[in-house]
């Protein structure tokens, strides 16, 4: 691609004058310090070059290998100083693709090169510095393609979910804004009560409900008494109805509602409650409610 450079005339009228951005003064010819000012040009240019395009730049330093320059490189809350690396082996007539990861950055002069092309930032994020192109025992001045700016002028709207949970470290992120019940901090899941409740037949007339408080994800039981509300009914998620006995056999009942039908009570410290039951044959309903949310165990109570 051909770039329109300045004409004659406006090179010319450069002459004499300073660049305000950076503070670079042209010079003109024929001046008596046209020699030490060109040497403070070079060096400005020097200085520009070394800032930003030389760092982490991938340049030949063999028929079959390349180095790395040292530069910086953020990943997180960390930076991290990368000193370089040197010698690194490149596979011959093959496009060898460069980057470097999160270990290359801990280790500091360590890069990854291989030929079958640069992983998912999802999967294994990473830094593309560069593809070699190599033939015939040797890569040409012109067989290096530079893509560091890949890293640099990134299309945020292309990040996945998965993308943000890798950059953070976990966490299990389904979406941006939606996170699963074990990616929520400890503290948040014990103000998401939930209830789970196991019956058991006796098969001599009676049975137990044991109704044990656990977080919203059902995993860890609460170390710490809870309040519930428990009572027992012919039909699901119908009004109590009370049976020969229902009562409050782990835990400390709080207040009766309705005699052999309906409880408030305080689950021991480790969050269990578990009513016992003495009724006629059939089939019934225990409803348990904590935080307005009413959760239900059919039993049948056989043997009587």
């Amino acid at each position: 691609m051909s770039e329109i450079q300045l004409t004659d005339a406006e090179a010319n009228a450069l002459h004499g004058t300073t660049d305000g951005e950076t503070d670079f003064k042209y010079h003109c010819p024929g001046d008596a310090s046209y020699f030490t000012e060109g040497q403070r040009q070079r060096h400005r240019l020097l200085t520009l070059a070394k800032a930003i395009s030389n760092s982490l730049r991938v340049y030949r330093d063999g028929a079959l290998s390349f180095g790395v320059r040292p530069g910086f490189a953020g990943d997180g809350g960390a930076t991290y100083a990368y000193e370089g690396s040197a010698g690194n082996a490149l596979t011959d007539d093959a496009t060898n693709y460069i980057y470097l990861t999160a270990s290359d950055l801990a280790a500091g002069n360590t890069v990854t090169v291989n030929t079958t092309g640069f992983p998912l930032q999802s999967q294994t994020p990473h830094i593309p510095l560069a593809e070699i192109v190599t033939a015939a025992g040797g890569c040409g001045c012109d067989g290096i393609t530079d893509l560091r700016s890949a890293s640099a002028l990134a299309l945020q709207s292309a990040m996945t979910a998965a993308n943000a949970n890798t950059l953070v470290g976990g966490d299990a992120a389904d979406s941006l804004h939606i996170h699963n019940f074990d990616g929520l901090h400890g503290n948040v899941r014990l103000m998401m009560p939930a209830l789970v409740m196991t019956p058991t037949d006796g098969e001599d007339g009676t049975g137990t409900v044991a109704i044990q408080v656990a977080d919203a994800g059902n995993n860890d039981p609460y170390a710490m008494p809870a309040r519930v509300r428990i009572w027992i009914s012919g039909s699901e998620r119908g009004g109590p109805e009370a049976v020969t006995e229902f009562y409050v056999n782990t835990g400390t009942l709080l207040r009766e509602i309705a005699a052999n039908a309906d409880y408030e009570a305080i689950t021991d410290a480790t969050g269990l409650v578990e009513m016992n039951i003495v009724a006629d044959e059939g089939t019934y309903y225990v409803m348990a409610e904590i935080n307005g949310l009413i959760y239900s165990a059919e039993i049948t109570i056989t043997g009587n």
